[in-house]
Formats: structure tokens, C-alpha cells, sequence
């Protein structure tokens, strides 16, 4: 008998009753199926425990090839040269990817358009940008949307410069007109030129640097506007079938088609909830792919992002360990790229050191704890294949009520997914202001002391693209080889983006990009921008353990506003209290006490506080319902409690202070 057989007979197997049993005695005669249900929120339920007669045949792993991935370091400085130097430190620092992040947002009534990002305004600053980075070994990645045809011409420009083989270079393109449409209102062609200019870009591609991949989806638009993971796995599946079938109908080979397309999502951190979504969609694209009767050897190309949706401005350091969860559930997961984010992107321009913490959590991930040594980690994790399922199905389900709407394209001019997504983004704003969504440092914990006096949130600096006189003619059979030969005559960007768009006039709904924990920081911010800070003094009275527990509540509940709050052990008579009071003279005071020596103390107190000739607010911690109105006459202006909603709470407060205007 082998050491391994020994091992386990040690351990008697339990059946689902016994455990069963012992929960139920637990939970006092509770169901826990009901009980202790996980609403994630994310339109699927979990059990609080699975088993291996949870499924009729355990699954097999999602993929057999091990686990690595590339460690992709985002590139968004403006200047050039200082963008290049990022690039270049980062491959000598352990990154073996870049991902080059510029957005071109179309200026009404001016010749050339605004650039975030790094200034690639020409063929010479496109070469300065790569100058030293080995192009046949880095992998490249470029966020570039409208300009996603002049980048693909740039690049086998300066691949050919080079003398370099073409084929040799890997990477992406992204441009996914539908996350466009959606997010912009607007088409940037109309339907027929969209999937036109999609072939000849394959064409191209295929014809001259085919490891790079050209038809992006890009789901990372509907995780910031507050989609589910069950929508974005739904809109991201129905843009990749109807790449296929647009495309094939079109002529062109789906096996070419298929090996073109790569998936880019935000990774939120919901640890295995993301882990399963990955895992997911790579399951649902082979039914996909199958269906279509693609080869085998087309797996799904999955890039993966950290969320910019949960990003905070207060209390930042916390980002660092959003990130670094993101990073452990998309590479467990299987990523083929993974860019984590500066933990600092949400209110200034990235730091050194910033850029290095985010890219050393990838490297830790590889090089100490082996996540890249074995197929597929998860795989035999119940709950994670259960969660996968789960969410598979549901995803799948969101997928065919797409395919019933006629596809991506017409789903989202009728306005269908624009809806979901706006009904998803509703229940998760509830959830934050009553801090059923915890963002630390934020709703939740908030940390008094942090001054964010010298960040911008908008600190993305923009770049107006530049004209030229050049003389240019696009051949609308051979657009990418008619950029090729401008870019070298000298065009600029901003001299092609026109010739290729044709935006028009178009009122389609659309759906924004929003940080969940926005609506609290501009809160905070606008505490920080008032003359003075608001004073607070808690009342703690009575019942040591009670007026503690509710002292300690109300510092984290009216923390999330920023005030200075004064919070004494405890008063020991209603005099004393007023005797503090009219010392600190604060804007708010906080009744603590028991339910029961509320009935005494509320009358009483509020008495002398109401002829104070500088009333403070009067706020009761607790929420004891039959006395509501009898408190309120009383004097008690605010009741904060568990499950209030605590950002509508300190809006009120904040217009009472006239720290904001009632319309706001």
C-alpha cells in the first residue's frame, strides 16, 4: 500500500448529511441553502459549500497547456521620450509585454482631435516610441481605437525600417466599433463600412504580420459603466460571433477570423467570482467556435485588466491589494496578458514607483508562488467549478437574448444591453450607500488623516493632434497599404483619422465609464474644499458596551465625510456633555447610548442642546422605531444605523452645513 493510500484512509469520508447536520445545528434549525445564499450581486447565487455529488461528472480542466502568461506593463505618458523610457525600463525590469493606452476623442467643429495617452502624432514619433524595444520579442499591445488602422500601418512601417520579419511580431490591436458605439453614441462608420474595413484589416494582418490580432472585443467598457460579469461575459461572447459570422459571410476564412480575435476584460476583485469568469468564458468560446466548426487549436486570446470601476482616490495603498487580488484570480484563471494598473492611476500620472509595485506583484505571482507552473489551478476546486457553471449559464442564457435581439450591433441601436447595464449599475450604487458594498477607506474605515489636496482625478493630460499639407488618397480597396505609403510621404495622425471615420449624426443611448466609490469621494472632496472642516463631538452615555460599539460605529459612519471627530471615552451626566459642548462649540453632536437610556436621555439632553445659542446637529446613533417620532420632536435631526443609507445620510448633512447645495 502506498504512502499516498495510508495518507487518506486517515481521513474517513463525511457524508453530505453528517455536514449538513452539523450546519443546520449550527444555524439553530436554520435551512442554510436559504440562510447563508451569497447574493453576489452578479447574477448568480452561491451556496456556501459544494461537493463532489454537487456534479454527475467532474469537469475537465479548461486548458492543458501551462499556465504562463506575459506581464504587460501599461505605457500612457504623453511625451514621447519619456514614454519610451518607461517602455524600456519596464522589459529591463521583468515585463515582457507593453501596452501602449491611447484614446483619440473626436473635437466637434476643429480640423484635428484631442490625444490622451502617448503622442504618436507620426511615423517618427511611433519609431521613438519603440526605439530600443525589441519588436520581434515583445509582445505589443495597443489600446487605440479610431486610430487602430494607422497604429497596424506604423507598425509594419517600422517593423520593415528595421529590416525585422513582420511575422515574427506579436501582439494586438484593439478596436471594438461596438464598445465604441456603445460608449461614444455614435458610430465611427456606418454598419456595412465597420465590417468592411474588419475584413481588409484581416486581409491585411493575415497577409503581412499574422501573429498580431486585430479584432478586439472589449468587454472592459461595460465592467466600468457597472455591468455584471454575467453581462460582460454576454456582450463580449455576442461580439465574437458576430466578428464570425459577419466576417465569414463576407468571404473571409473563419479560421482566420478566429485566430484574430482576442478578448480584453477588467478584472474586478472579486476573487473567485473572477477567477470563474474567465474560466467561463473560455468554455463558452469553444461552444462558440464549435458551432461555427472553427479548428481546434483556436482558444480564446484573454487579456486581462485591473478594474478601473473599484480604484479609489482616498486611502490609494488599498489599491495596491485590489490590484494584486485581481492579478492572483486572472493569472490562477489563465490569462494569456495580464496589465495591472499603478495603484496611483485614479488621480495622477503613474510614479516610478508606483509602475514597479505593480509590476513586481506579477512578477511575485511567477517567480514565488509558481501560479505559472500548472495547467489550469483551479480546475477540481468545487466551489470554483461550481461558480463557473453557474456563471457559464447565465452568461450563455445573456448571450442567445442578444442573438434574439439580431446580434450585437442591433441589440445595443435598440438599446437593449444599455438598459441591463443601467438597471445592474442601479442595484450597485444602492449597495455602496448602504455599505453593502464595502470599498475600504472609502464607505467603510475611512482614514481621517489622508489629504488629497495635491491630486487631480482628470489628471490624464490631453494633446491636440497636429495637421500636415500632405497630400493624401486612401484606396478604399487597399486602405492599410495607402496609410503605409502617407505615413512615410509624412503624414500625421491627426491628417488620417478623418479620411478613415465617418461618424455622422446619430442619437443612440449610451452607457458611461464611473468608479463605484465616486459618489463618496466627491463628498469627502467637497468637505476639503469648505473654509473650515465640520467639527464632531460624540455623546457617549450610559452602557459601556453599547455606547462603545455605537461611538466606534458613528466615527467610521460620519469619518466617510471627512469631518474632525472628537470621540471621548464617555460622559458621565447630561451636564457634563453640554459643559464639552459648549467648549467645542461642533457643527455636529452623536448621541450614543443604549435603546433603553435613550428614553431619559434623549429628552433630556436635547432639552439644554436646543437652547444653545449655536444648535449643533443632533444625530442618534441607533434606529429604535417605536420612539422615531417622539425623537424627532424632541430634537434628534438624523438616525444613522446598519443598513441606512449611509450616502444619502451624509448628503443630508452636508446640505445642513451648506458643504453642498440641496440640488446636488
Amino acid at each position: 500500500m502506498s504512502t499516498e493510500e495510508n495518507l487518506f484512509t486517515d481521513f474517513p469520508p463525511v457524508s453530505r448529511e453528517e455536514w449538513e447536520t452539523v450546519i443546520q445545528k449550527d444555524l439553530h434549525g436554520a435551512d442554510y441553502k436559504t440562510k447563508l445564499k451569497w447574493q453576489t450581486g452578479e447574477g448568480i447565487e452561491a451556496l456556501p459549500f459544494y461537493r463532489r455529488d454537487n456534479f454527475d461528472t467532474l469537469p475537465s480542466p479548461i486548458s492543458s497547456k501551462q499556465n504562463d502568461w506575459h506581464i504587460c506593463q501599461p505605457i500612457v505618458e504623453q511625451d514621447i521620450n519619456s514614454a519610451n523610457k518607461t517602455a524600456r525600463n519596464a522589459i529591463e525590469n521583468g515585463a515582457d509585454a507593453l501596452n501602449f493606452i491611447l484614446h483619440i476623442e473626436e473635437t466637434e467643429g476643429a480640423l484635428g482631435s484631442d490625444l490622451h495617452g502617448p503622442a504618436i502624432q507620426d511615423q517618427q514619433s511611433f519609431s521613438s516610441l519603440l526605439d530600443g524595444i525589441d519588436l520581434t520579442n515583445t509582445w505589443l499591445y495597443f489600446d487605440s481605437s479610431l486610430a487602430f488602422r494607422v497604429i497596424l500601418a506604423m507598425l509594419h512601417n517600422e517593423c520593415k525600417a528595421r529590416g525585422d520579419d513582420s511575422f515574427k511580431l506579436k501582439g494586438a490591436v484593439l478596436d471594438d466599433p461596438y464598445a465604441f458605439i456603445i460608449s461614444r453614441g455614435q458610430m465611427p462608420n456606418d454598419d456595412e463600412a465597420l465590417i468592411h474595413e474588419k475584413k481588409q484589416t484581416l486581409e491585411f494582418c493575415a497577409e503581412h504580420m499574422s501573429n498580431v490580432k486585430c479584432l478586439g472585443i472589449d468587454a472592459r467598457v461595460y465592467h466600468n459603466a457597472g455591468a455584471t460579469i454575467v453581462q460582460e461575459l454576454g456582450y463580449a461572447l455576442a461580439t465574437g460571433s458576430e466578428y464570425l459570422a459577419a466576417l465569414s459571410d463576407k468571404g473571409a476564412d473563419i479560421n482566420t477570423v478566429a485566430s484574430a480575435i482576442h478578448f480584453n476584460f477588467s478584472i474586478g476583485s472579486n476573487y473567485f467570482l473572477e477567477m470563474a469568469k474567465f474560466r467561463a468564458l473560455r468554455k463558452l468560446w469553444q461552444s462558440v467556435l464549435d458551432a461555427y466548426k472553427v479548428d481546434e487549436n483556436h482558444t480564446a486570446h484573454l487579456h486581462g485588466s485591473s478594474s478601473s470601476w473599484n480604484k479609489t482616490m482616498y486611502d490609494p495603498y488599498v489599491n495596491m491589494v485590489r490590484t494584486t487580488t485581481e492579478g492572483m484570480s486572472a493569472a490562477i484563471a489563465g490569462c494569456d496578458t495580464i496589465t495591472l494598473h499603478p495603484f496611483d492611476k485614479t488621480f495622477r500620472q503613474p510614479t516610478e514607483f508606483s509602475r514597479r509595485i505593480s509590476r513586481n506583484s506579477q512578477i511575485i505571482l511567477k517567480e514565488e508562488a509558481y501560479f505559472n507552473k500548472v495547467a489550469d489551478p483551479a480546475a477540481g476546486s468545487y466551489y470554483i467549478e461550481k461558480l463557473t457553471d453557474k456563471i457559464a449559464d447565465a452568461a450563455w442564457g445573456c448571450f442567445q437574448e442578444i442573438e434574439q435581439q439580431g446580434g450585437m450591433l442591433k441589440a445595443i441601436m435598440g438599446g437593449y444591453p444599455q438598459t441591463a447595464i443601467e438597471e445592474s449599475q442601479e442595484k450597485r450604487d444602492k449597495a455602496i450607500a448602504s455599505r453593502d458594498r464595502v470599498f475600504v477607506g472609502i464607505n467603510q474605515y475611512p482614514n481621517t488623516d489622508d489629504d488629497t489636496s495635491g491630486n487631480n482625478v482628470n489628471s490624464q493630460p490631453t494633446v491636440s493632434l497636429k495637421v500636415t499639407d500632405t497630400d493624401i488618397t486612401i484606396n478604399p480597396d487597399s486602405p492599410l497599404s495607402s496609410i503605409k505609403k502617407a505615413l512615410q510621404k509624412g503624414a500625421s495622425t491627426g491628417d488620417l483619422i478623418p479620411k478613415l471615420i465617418d461618424p455622422g449624426k446619430h442619437n443612440i443611448r449610451s452607457i458611461h465609464s464611473y468608479r463605484g466609490p465616486q459618489s463618496f469621494e466627491a463628498l469627502r472632496k467637497a468637505t476639503e474644499n469648505h473654509e473650515t472642516t465640520p467639527a464632531v463631538l460624540t455623546i457617549s452615555m450610559g452602557n459601556k458596551k453599547m455606547r462603545k460599539a455605537r461611538s466606534a460605529f458613528a466615527v467610521n459612519f460620519l469619518g466617510c465625510a471627512g469631518y474632525d471627530i472628537e470621540d471621548p471615552i464617555g460622559f458621565e451626566s447630561i451636564d457634563e456633555a453640554i459643559k464639552t459642548i459648549k467648549e467645542h462649540q461642533p457643527e455636529v453632536v452623536v448621541l450614543c447610548s443604549s435603546d433603553k437610556e435613550y428614553e431619559t436621555l434623549v429628552p433630556n439632553l436635547c432639552k439644554q442642546i436646543n437652547q444653545l445659542n449655536e444648535k449643533p446637529i443632533i444625530v442618534l446613533a441607533g434606529y429604535p422605531e417605536e420612539q422615531i417620532e417622539t425623537y424627532k420632536k424632541a430634537g434628534i435631526d438624523l438616525f444613522i444605523y446598519s443598513g441606512s443609507n449611509v450616502l444619502e445620510t451624509l448628503k443630508e448633512i452636508q446640505q445642513k452645513l451648506h458643504i453642498i447645495r440641496n440640488d446636488k
